[in-house]
């Protein structure tokens, strides 16, 4: 359900365009009796052919400005960013974590205040992550994690028990105040939307609320690659979500298909899923004549999903457009799929003081191993490694600040880059966790010696005992509640 918010002016607005049509859709049309809250975001995992989630993808290639709030006034005292061996710098958290498992990329919740309400309304928001952190966030929020308020936080904690959570107390909506300058793209394309804005107890105020984190967590679908690889299996992972013999919908899926100068993308019909993880939902013939190609028919089926799923139209606009890049432009082969609001609930527990219609639309992102990779990490596998000295000859520079941050579209270092080293970054944003998992099932002397040389070493999971005892930690913490 939703709710009319500010609907002649955007009908007037829309005339004078000539685009009335489609501004009828029946959401906007609802009572407006109660508060609405709209929300978006993607949940992003990395699986390989067995449909397994690979370990290590925290990788912030959509950096968002720095007056966004993170994790480390909580932790800087704890002596955890010196005694750490893996670099802090991504989504607030190690970038060489070696067990992340799942991204969450930037929710946003918008609201709209119901007609007759009195502005500001005031609001408790309270969001919680179930396996994983909530690291970035803003406004201003209250953040806690496992540890975090007696000093006890470890980032090699992080465990499919953990839970992260955020709080926005006394949040002021509907008011006058308006967000922080920046040019950042991935910060202004959320704002392009007909809400009221968010003040914190702050004073800091945006369109939006904005969150994401990271964890160790599976994906709502599990994508098998055949052995002959012309064939895509895809099983379900609600068996936590659901209760009994409830069944899950997954409203629509795109396979999307990004090479150098091409991109295709197949519609899958609907699903349904139960609680049994070896049930087959759907299998995809990778070598059939059913791919389209062009990017305006994906973005606009893909926008009419997210209308029907309960976005707002400049909703579904804004989300799409602030993903464009790693959307449809970053080279892969990705699955896309509307989240069902049973997974999003159970892993993403949201909850607000007042009463309110809440629309939750998530799309799901599995980014799976392409045969182009497979053959790079062969490659790479067999050459004999560089040593690495070439980049004590990088000179500072806007480009090299980017390199160093881990961002693929660096530009000219002013040095030659040795062909093991392209390998590798030809692999993409994910380049670190294939190349360790490369090195696990197929261990040669030169992928290992890369790996140490270029310090990829961190992103290697740790033995069973340590992640053991991760796990214990969440146990006794969970029952200490």
């Amino acid at each position: 359900m939703s709710t009319t918010r500010s609907f002649w002016p955007r009908v007037l607005a829309a005339a004078a365009a000539g685009l009335v049509a489609g501004l009828f859709a029946p959401a906007g049309l609802a009572g407006d009796d109660i508060l609405t809250v709209h929300e978006w975001g993607t949940f992003t995992c990395l699986q390989d052919d067995r449909g397994r989630e690979m370990t290590g993808i925290n990788i912030d290639d959509e950096p968002v400005p720095k007056f966004v709030h993170n994790l480390a006034p909580f932790i800087q005292s704890q002596a955890v960013l010196s005694t750490t061996h893996w670099e802090y710098r991504q989504k607030a958290a190690p970038r060489q974590h070696p067990l992340v498992t799942m991204r969450l990329e930037t929710p946003v919740l918008y609201f709209y205040p119901p007609k007759h309400q009195e502005q500001p309304m005031t609001l408790h928001v309270d969001v919680r992550f179930r396996g994983g952190w909530l690291t970035e966030f803003y406004p201003e929020a209250d953040a806690d994690l496992p540890g975090l308020r007696d000093g006890g936080f470890r980032f090699s904690d992080l465990s499919s028990k953990t839970i992260g959570r955020l709080s926005w107390n006394d949040l002021k909506v509907g008011t006058e105040g308006v967000g922080p300058e920046t040019d950042a793209h991935v910060w202004l394309a959320p704002r392009k939307v007909n809400s009221v804005n968010v003040t914190a107890q702050s004073g800091e105020s945006e369109r939006y609320l904005f969150y994401r984190g990271i964890g160790q967590q599976r994906s709502p679908l599990r994508v098998e690659r055949g052995k002959s690889r012309d064939q895509l299996r895809i099983f379900g992972n609600f068996d936590e979500a659901l209760d009994g013999g409830e069944k899950a919908r997954v409203p629509a899926l795109w396979l999307v298909d990004v090479r150098p100068g091409e991109t295709r993308y197949r519609a899958l019909p609907a699903i349904t899923a139960g609680t049994k993880t070896t049930e087959l939902l759907a299998e995809v013939d990778m070598d059939s004549g059913q791919w389209k190609t062009g990017l305006d028919a994906l973005r606009a089926e893909m926008h009419k999903a997210l209308v029907a799923d309960g976005l707002y139209e400049d909703e579904a606009t804004a989300m799409l457009s602030t993903w464009n890049r790693a959307y449809f432009q970053s080279e892969g082969l990705r699955l896309f799929f509307l989240v069902p609001r049973k997974w999003t609930d159970h892993y993403l527990p949201l909850s607000i003081s007042e009463e309110a219609h809440i629309n939750r639309v998530m799309i799901g992102r599995i980014e799976l191993v392409t045969d182009r990779q497979r053959a790079l990490l062969e490659r790479l596998s067999a050459t004999a490694p560089s040593n690495g000295r070439w980049i004590d000859e990088v000179r500072q520079s806007p480009a090299a600040e980017r390199f160093f941050a881990g961002r693929s579209d660096f530009g000219d270092l002013g040095v030659k880059i040795p062909a093991d080293y392209q390998m590798y970054l030809a692999l993409g944003r994910f380049r670190n966790a294939l190349v360790v998992a490369e090195e696990r099932a197929r261990r040669t002397d030169s992928l290992t010696t890369f790996i140490n040389t270029y310090g990829l070493h961190p992103f290697r999971i740790p033995p069973p005992e340590a992640r053991q005892t991760a796990e214990n930690v969440a146990d006794d913490e969970e029952q200490d509640k």
